[in-house]
C-alpha cells in the first residue's frame, strides 16, 4: 500500500516504490477487449489476440532432406563394394511434383531433390555422393550402391516438425519475423491482433516551443513530448502528441478533458514539481482524475504521479529529460506493454558489476543512465559521469538504467548492481 503523508499545505501525498507503482497501475488493466484482423504484412510488431492452432501437420508430406535417390532399404541388404546393388531409376521427384516412369518388375530408385516429396513406397534416401552412375540411356539410368542403407535416412515424415492441431502461438505473443514466418508457412493471409491503444502526450510549460519555430529568448524546444510519444510508438502504441500547453490550471484541465475522450492513456511531461506554477496534479483533480500515487521513491523522477479516471490512466512525468525517461522506462513501459496485449509486460532486471563508483548518497534508490556490456561471461555496468537530470547528450551513449540502493554510502566499483536495458 502507498505511504500517505500530509504536506504543509495539506496536499495529499501518496508515496510508492517503483515496484508498488507498477503493480498498482497494471493491476486493473484487463486484456484489451478490442481486436482487429490485419493483413499478415501489417502484423509486424503487433500482439496476437487468438491462439494459432496448426491446421495441418508440418511438413505436410514426406519429403527428402537431401539430394539423392529414394529406395527401399531391404534392397541393399547384400550390397558391398565388391557386390554393389545395380538398380534402375524410375523418374524423379522435385519440389512440387513427382514424375514417375512406367514401372516394370524389377526394383526402381527414384531420383529426389532436397524438399521434394517421397512416396510412401520408399523408406530411405541415399545421398547422391554415395551413388555411382553406371549407365544412362533414353530408358533411364542405372546406379550402383555399394553399402547397406538403413531405413529412415534423410526423410522428414509428415508432421515430424509440428503435428496437426498444435497450439503454436499464444495470445499476447508479439509478432516478429519468426512468428510471421510460421503463420505464412500455413498460408495465413491475415491475423487477428489486439487493437493499438491510443496514448495522448501533453507537454506542459510556458517555456516550451514546437520544433520548426524560431526559438525565443529563454525558451526551449519540446523534447520530452517527442520522447514520450516515440517511446510509446516503439512499444506498439498509437501516440498523439499535442502542442505544448502553458502553465495555466484551466488550460491544462481542458486539455486533460479532451485527452480523456480520445486516449486509453494520457502522458504529461512537466508541471509536476512543487513550484507555484506546477499545475499538472491540480489540473488532473479538477478534470476528474483520481490520484493513484503522487510521489515515487526514486531519483530522478520523484514527483512522478499517476491518476485514474474510469478505466483510463494518466501519468504525469517530470520535465527534466533524465527524470522523464527514467519514469517512462520504469513505470510507463510496463503499463504500455500491458495495454497493447503483451503477455509479458514487466521490465527485466539483471545483475552486473559496477566498474565505477557512485559516491553521492541518496535517500531514495537512484536510477542512473549507464552503459552495460557483456564481457568475459558477465555484465559490466559503467555509470555515465556527470549524469544530471537535464543532460540530454547522455541518451546518445546510455543503453541501461542501473539502480543504486538508497542510503548514505552510494556504491563502489566492483559491487553488484541491478540494471535494465533501455527501450
Amino acid at each position: 500500500m502507498p505511504t500517505v503523508q500530509i504536506s504543509a499545505n495539506e496536499a495529499l501525498i501518496l508515496s510508492v516504490t517503483v515496484a508498488e507503482g507498477v503493480a498498482q497501475l497494471c493491476s486493473n488493466i484487463a486484456t484489451p477487449a478490442e481486436t482487429e484482423s490485419v493483413d499478415l504484412e501489417e502484423a509486424n510488431g503487433r500482439y496476437l489476440a487468438e491462439a494459432f492452432l496448426t491446421p495441418f501437420p508440418m511438413p505436410p508430406f514426406r519429403r527428402s532432406m537431401m539430394d539423392g535417390y529414394a529406395i527401399r532399404s531391404e534392397w541393399t541388404e547384400a550390397a558391398t563394394p565388391n557386390n554393389p546393388l545395380l538398380i534402375k531409376t524410375a523418374g524423379e521427384s522435385r519440389a512440387g511434383m513427382i514424375v514417375m516412369d512406367d514401372a516394370d518388375a524389377e526394383p526402381r530408385a527414384l531420383r529426389v531433390f532436397t524438399g521434394a516429396p517421397v512416396p510412401d513406397f520408399y523408406d530411405t534416401v541415399i545421398v547422391q555422393e554415395m551413388v555411382a552412375i553406371r549407365s544412362a540411356s533414353k530408358s533411364g539410368k542405372r546406379i550402383a550402391i555399394d553399402r547397406r542403407v538403413p531405413a529412415g535416412n534423410h526423410i522428414a515424415e509428415a508432421g515430424e516438425d509440428v503435428p496437426q492441431h498444435t497450439s503454436l502461438l499464444h495470445p499476447g505473443t508479439k509478432l516478429g519475423a519468426r512468428e510471421m514466418a510460421i503463420l505464412a508457412s500455413y498460408g495465413k493471409p491475415s491475423v487477428v491482433v489486439y487493437k493499438k491503444p491510443i496514448a495522448v502526450v501533453l507537454p506542459i510549460g510556458d517555456e516550451l516551443q514546437p520544433q520548426g519555430t524560431s526559438l525565443l529568448p529563454n525558451h526551449i524546444y519540446d523534447s520530452n513530448g517527442v520522447t514520450a510519444a516515440m517511446f510509446a510508438t516503439q512499444l506498439g502504441v498509437k501516440a498523439i502528441r499535442r502542442k505544448p500547453v502553458q502553465d495555466e490550471l484551466e488550460a491544462i484541465a481542458l486539455e486533460l478533458d479532451a485527452a480523456f475522450e480520445q486516449a486509453d492513456i494520457v502522458i504529461t511531461t512537466g508541471g509536476v514539481s512543487v513550484g507555484d506554477y506546477d499545475y499538472a496534479e491540480r489540473a488532473a483533480v479538477k478534470s476528474g482524475w483520481e490520484p493513484v500515487f503522487t510521489k515515487v521513491l526514486m531519483r530522478p523522477g520523484t514527483p512522478t504521479s499517476a491518476f485514474r479516471r474510469g478505466s483510463k490512466l494518466l501519468l504525469c512525468l517530470s520535465g527534466n529529460p533524465s527524470a522523464c525517461y527514467a519514469a517512462l522506462e520504469l513505470l510507463a513501459k510496463p503499463v504500455l506493454r500491458k495495454l497493447t496485449g503483451s503477455a509479458s509486460y514487466e521490465s527485466v532486471w539483471m545483475a552486473g558489476v559496477l566498474d565505477g563508483s557512485i559516491r553521492k548518497p541518496c535517500p531514495y534508490p537512484r536510477y542512473l543512465r549507464a552503459v552495460a556490456q557483456f564481457t568475459d561471461g558477465q555484465w559490466k555496468i559503467s555509470p555515465l559521469p556527470n549524469d544530471r537530470s537535464g543532460n540530454i547528450a547522455a541518451f546518445s551513449v546510455a543503453n541501461a538504467l542501473a539502480v543504486i540502493p538508497a542510503g548514505g554510502k552510494g556504491a563502489s566499483a566492483g559491487e553488484i548492481a541491478s540494471f535494465t536495458l533501455l527501450t
